[in-house]
């Protein structure tokens, strides 16, 4: 198990140690820790429960080290990621098995840099590259000329069409499907309506670099050209990104947002989730989307943005106080309107 003490987890994370610098064996919430776990908190309210814990350990905003006596404490500007930072001490991960299973099917023409990780039932198209460091749990299905990229990991019956390329330090969820087509129908009329004639989509897919797609996610394949996911973007579980979207780098996207084809989200976007953006709306660098908005057209770049069809998220805010209160407002211009 591995142990390291305070002094070392405070450089780390560019913190302030005060106190005894103690040896600990993980980080744990509030009232499942032990004593030689860490805790941490990021707001007044949770002293109380810092002090009350059997952990000898805090982690904690700038200045709190004053209300925590009897605990030795590592003061940080930002808590939320110097935690992220020290989970990466204590991760637990399954042993990795390197080599390529008997079992696993892989076409000819296929390259492949060990060492690399392809498990059971792992089908692999002629044409595709597998780079070194990849991990293929079982029933991966990588399609023809595909390439996966360095240290990818791709957990067990994720699907990659052919034509899609993913970057180095990845990691592909249990259930995501990457590369299927858009969703792209013409009408050809008929004497009783209509009949739905499937547009070929020609294009693939590209994730670039440090890009976490969470289970059950789609991301399509474009018309022409490429669906393009940016560098250091992560995607929540059960989203939809359609044909010929571009999502810039360090974007955020949370469960359940749909994102329509050929829509544009420029860098360092965040998107709550049930977010519905519609085909060709653009999303400006550094915009927010609040959860179950609705975006038709384009977002400016930092705006904060709220609704159906989303507007300024504050304009939004007084809005939705004003719609709660519109029963009682009509009652009162009923009884103006009869005085005329």
């Amino acid at each position: 198990m591995k142990t390291y003490k305070l002094s070392f987890i405070a450089q780390l994370i560019n913190g302030k140690l005060i106190g005894e610098d103690l040896e600990i064996k993980g980080i744990n919430a509030l009232p499942l820790a032990q004593e030689d776990e860490m805790v941490f908190i990021d707001s007044l309210k949770r002293v109380s429960q810092a002090k009350e814990s059997k952990a000898k350990a805090v982690l904690c905003p700038l200045g709190f080290a004053s209300y925590l006596e009897g605990k030795a404490v590592i003061e940080v500007k930002d808590v939320r990621l110097a935690f992220a930072k020290i989970t990466y001490l204590f991760k637990k991960e399954p042993p990795v098995k390197w080599g390529i299973s008997d079992k696993a099917f892989i076409e000819e023409g296929v390259e492949i840099e060990e060492p690399v990780a392809i498990y059971p039932n792992v089908y692999i198209q002629s044409g595709a590259k597998i780079r070194k460091g990849a991990v293929l749990y079982p029933g991966v299905f990588v399609g023809a000329f595909c390439e996966i990229g360095e240290n990818t990991v791709v957990y067990p019956n994720a699907v990659i069409y052919p034509y899609s390329k993913i970057g180095k330090n990845c990691i592909i969820h249990a259930g995501v499907v990457i590369g299927a087509d858009g969703f792209g129908f013409a009408q050809e009329p008929l004497e009783e309506g209509y009949r739905n004639v499937k547009i070929y989509h020609f294009g693939g897919v590209l994730i670039e670099d440090e890009v976490e797609i969470g289970a059950n996610s789609t991301v399509d394949r474009a018309v022409f050209g490429a669906t393009v996911i940016g560098e250091g973007t992560k995607i929540d579980n059960s989203v939809q990104v359609g044909h010929n979207v571009r999502v810039g780098k360090q974007n955020i996207l949370v469960s359940h947002t749909a994102i329509g084809g050929s829509a544009v989200l420029e860098d360092f976007v965040m998107i709550a989730g049930q977010v519905g953006i519609a085909p060709s709306a653009k999303i400006g660098k550094g915009a927010k989307v609040a959860a179950k908005s609705g975006v038709v057209g384009e977002v400016p770049a930092n705006a904060e943005v709220a609704g159906i069809p989303a507007i300024k998220a504050n304009v939004w805010r007084r809005a939705v106080v004003i719609f709660e209160k519109l029963p009682e407002i009509y009652k009162e211009l009923k009884k103006f309107l009869k005085t005329f």
